[in-house]
């Protein structure tokens, strides 16, 4: 990544105060490079949506030339939309503009204040006290991840969002997109699984021979292989999950369908999900958990669930060379 424009705005909503920087930050400097490709690289395997810029207020103003005049404009446009917003936090607003692999890119990452503590140095009656002081406006670790953020791609218009809800007026919604950007993302990869599972769930308690446990673990199950062609296909799920029973098939699809959801779902951060779903996870009824790495449960000679005419289970674990505890301190 290579940074050509990067400038700080406050968003001083506490004191209600926009501070609005008017010259761009020393992109030469290798501590303030290495905070912003760290907060990309945050951003772009966070559970982001996606979508293209459709002419409207973002791309109007990111066709603008004079950078520190059209993210003093987004600023002052984002700080008019959260100070009337009490749950939403002050904090700084990066913007920065760079050339990547994949073409010329503008970052916009809102970069929320906390509370921290650290050492002032002061003279008492000529003497040196060494104090503590609440700072209010620490920034992020570059390890840590930002709330609110769009990365655009500048020459396919192509971007990244990632945001929260926030109690608004009563009820949870998001801000981000839609009263700030004036934009319409698409759903995440995140909200369709979560949908796909509570629709597997619903589906399954209607019928007794469909044990939720059996029929998550085998949606997890398939969601991961199919994590390596870059796609989830929904109507695979009903044929595997609910493979002996088609009623239970065609209601899956036709809920699928009354939520909208779309039968592929891309899924642009392979990497983040495989590592999420790569290992099964079951509590039992007497407090027991026990985690399974995915490799091991498709085994039948490594795992296997049975089932006893009193409708008890059993958990039979095989092929075991050694037990290492993890007793840790």
């Amino acid at each position: 990544m290579i940074i050509q424009h990067a400038i700080l705005h406050i968003l001083d909503t506490n004191t209600g105060n926009l501070i609005a920087s008017q010259g761009e930050m020393a992109v030469d400097n290798v501590g303030v490079v290495e905070y912003i490709e760290k907060l990309t690289a945050k951003v772009s395997n966070g559970d982001v949506k996606t979508g293209t810029l459709a002419p409207g207020y973002v791309k109007d103003k990111l066709a603008e030339s004079d950078f520190a005049h059209m993210t003093t404009d987004l600023a002052t446009k984002l700080f008019g939309t959260i100070e009337a917003i009490e749950t939403v936090q002050p904090g700084d607003l990066l913007s920065f503009q760079a050339t990547t692999d994949e073409g010329r890119l503008f970052g916009l990452l809102k970069l929320n204040f906390t509370p921290r503590y650290a050492h002032t140095v002061e003279y008492i009656d000529d003497r040196m006290v060494n104090n503590l002081v609440l700072n209010q406006a620490i920034l992020p670790a570059a390890t840590q991840s930002v709330e609110e953020a769009i990365l655009v791609n500048l020459d396919t218009w192509h971007y990244q969002l990632l945001e929260k809800k926030y109690l608004i007026d009563g009820h949870r919604a998001t801000y981000f997109s839609d009263r700030f950007l004036e934009i319409v993302p698409e759903v995440s990869v995140k909200e369709n699984i979560q949908t796909i599972k509570r629709t597997v769930k619903n589906v399954a308690e209607q019928y007794d021979d469909l044990p939720e446990h059996e029929v998550l673990a085998m949606t997890q199950e398939v969601i991961y292989d199919a994590l390596e062609s870059g796609s989830i296909n929904t109507d695979m799920i009903a044929e595997k999950v609910f493979s002996d029973n088609i009623s239970a098939q065609q209601q899956y699809k036709e809920k699928m369908t009354d939520k909208m959801v779309d039968k592929s779902i891309p899924v642009e951060n392979t990497q983040k999900y495989e590592k999420k779903f790569r290992v099964q996870k079951f509590k039992l009824d007497s407090g027991i958990e026990i985690s399974i790495p995915m490799s091991v449960y498709q085994d039948k000679n490594k795992v296997e669930f049975m089932n006893h005419p009193d409708g008890t289970m059993s958990l039979v674990i095989k092929d075991i060379d050694s037990v290492l505890n993890k007793f840790t301190v």
